[in-house]
């Protein structure tokens, strides 16, 4: 007995895994897949009754149980192939081989939603007309699910689904909204889509308002309002504004203390200098945990050296840093322009790994820690110039001559240090026992009791810099990681630190989702099956003649 229209079921199967191929490209059902299926279906249907006779005398044979054997061992191949695949699932791992890491999210942005407490919803309003707009931001969303399984994502078309963007402030197509829980009404709209907003959107969301760093006013210091001209830092005040703070003057004198809602304070180049009352003032806001950064130029006379050196060990020298190394000077452009060369072990500059950023800094002077330090002191001299470098205490001379050469004995040989960050365990401050005050504090030790953590100790902490040209607007962009570094650690948010965009080096090709399912499954399923089937074919052949 022979079988009867062969073809009829070959083209019954090639129909059937066309209509499968369709299916799995476009992931949902359509005429172009359920058309091919269904034909495909009745054409193997029709071949089976016209050859139920063979069939039947064929499966009654050796080679039938043989042919078994064969699909029992490909179906356990498959199995194992599909644990591994929930496996790799599960455990997964990405490689970038963009030269910018243009498809990794940046450290921050990681450990920003790696450190989240509690879900949060990224809802992507679609605009139909800009198809391209909407792969982006769900390739953007796709990498932070990636990192932590609290953040999910959902694509949202509001004329269709009117009702899931009820509660929102504005509705802006092209926009990502992110929500505090799946269902929380409270959210930060991220209009333009990219990774630095989307990251502080959710830092802002998570961690709250009321990060206010202040800027002391009245000694010369360099304007936080000045965006036009070169020594302003109206750049810096725009960027620590998209990192969520907020930025106020701070006029000491004033004042009998910092405001309670200072996360930290800045002294940015004073030309005059600060009052004794002032100072006591700084000092009683460091003593019970007070957070403080100060850019102090050479030759200017602040009122703040001995309070520095007394209390914390810092010693400013008073001096200019001339490089002559090259290379340094190729980079800084002028021998007392040095840039950081040496990084030491610490939070403000980990990011950058043991190899420094070139950061200008125009005329500084070295910035030490008194050995031994005072009592309860810790200190980092993090920021160091090259080994070819060195102090030169002549300032007239060279101001004078132009030149500027090493006298031993006199000045310093390098490295030296520029930037030193100190931390000490703070006093506890003595309040009045009033009845608020006792609420707040019940408050505050059931809600650390309920997150499980221990009661964190105050620390002042303390940077301070030979230089305060290198914030200003004249190369804020060279030295916004760095500023911003260490305004997140004074404030104890170090996982706040500034993203910066990341180049594109090159064009990456584009393809909707419907084409790389089209090329994956061609390629990876298609092909094979198809050396398969050819194989398996020539097999049956063979076994039926022999």
């Amino acid at each position: 007995m022979q079988s009867k229209q062969t073809a009829l079921g070959i083209l019954g199967l090639i129909v059937l895994a066309a209509g499968l191929l369709v299916w799995a490209i476009q992931t949902v059902l359509t005429p172009y897949s359920v058309t091919p299926l269904i034909l495909g279906g009745v054409l193997l249907l029709a071949y089976v009754f016209l050859n139920i006779g063979f069939l039947s005398a064929k499966l009654s044979r050796r080679n039938a149980v043989e042919g078994a054997n064969l699909v029992l061992g490909v179906v356990i191949v498959l199995a194992i192939l599909i644990f591994l695949e929930m496996i790799l699932t599960r455990h997964s791992y990405r490689f970038d081989l963009t030269e910018a890491k243009k498809f990794t999210l940046a450290s921050q942005s990681i450990q920003a939603v790696k450190t989240l407490k509690e879900p949060i919803l990224l809802q992507y309003l679609v605009n139909p007309s800009t198809p391209a707009e909407t792969q982006k931001a769900k390739d953007l969303m796709e990498l932070y699910t990636f990192y932590s399984d609290k953040v999910k994502t959902e694509i949202i078309d509001p004329e269709k689904d009117p009702q899931k963007v009820q509660g929102l402030t504005a509705v802006t197509l092209n926009a990502i909204y992110v929500r505090k829980g799946e269902g929380g009404t409270e959210h930060e709209k991220v209009s333009p889509v990219d990774e630095n907003n989307l990251t502080n959107a959710i830092l802002k969301l998570t961690k709250g308002g009321g990060r206010v760093i202040y800027f002391t006013t009245g000694h010369g210091e360099h304007s936080v309002e000045d965006t036009t001209t070169r020594d302003g830092l109206g750049k810096m005040k725009g960027i620590l504004e998209e990192e969520g703070y907020q930025v106020k003057d701070l006029q000491l004198f004033n004042l009998e203390e910092v405001p309670a809602d200072a996360l930290a304070v800045v002294i940015a180049g004073p030309q005059k200098p600060f009052f004794e009352t002032e100072i006591q003032i700084l000092e009683n806001y460091l003593k019970y945990g007070g957070r403080l950064a100060a850019f102090l130029e050479p030759e200017t006379e602040t009122g703040l050296e001995s309070f520095l050196e007394q209390n914390y060990g810092i010693q400013l020298g008073n001096n200019w840093i001339v490089e002559q190394n090259p290379l340094m000077q190729i980079f800084g452009g002028s021998p007392v322009a040095p840039i950081m060369s040496v990084l030491e072990p610490h939070p403000i500059v980990e990011a950058f790994g043991r190899q420094a950023q070139a950061v200008m800094f125009p005329i500084v002077q070295s910035v030490r820690l008194a050995q031994p330090a005072p009592a309860g002191v810790t200190g980092t001299e993090f920021i160091k110039t090259s080994s070819n470098s060195w102090a030169e205490t002549d300032i007239q001379g060279l101001r004078q001559t132009g030149k500027a050469s090493y006298d031993q004995g006199t000045d310093q040989l390098g490295p030296i240090p520029i930037a030193v960050a100190v931390s000490k365990a703070a006093e506890e401050k003595i309040q009045e026992a009033t009845e608020e005050a006792n609420k707040e504090e019940k408050a505050a030790s059931a809600a650390e009791s309920e997150d499980g953590g221990e009661k964190e100790q105050p620390e002042l902490r303390l940077a301070v810099y030979g230089d305060a040209d290198f914030i200003t607007n004249k190369q804020w962009m060279q030295s916004i990681d760095l500023f911003m570094n260490t305004i997140n650690w004074l404030a104890k948010q170090e996982d706040l630190i500034s993203i910066r965009p990341k180049d594109d080096s090159g064009k990456p090709v584009t393809i909707t989702q419907v084409q790389a399912r089209f090329v994956f499954y061609t390629s990876l399923v298609v092909l094979p099956a198809f050396v398969a089937l050819m194989g398996t074919v020539i097999c049956v052949r063979k076994r039926l003649r022999g």
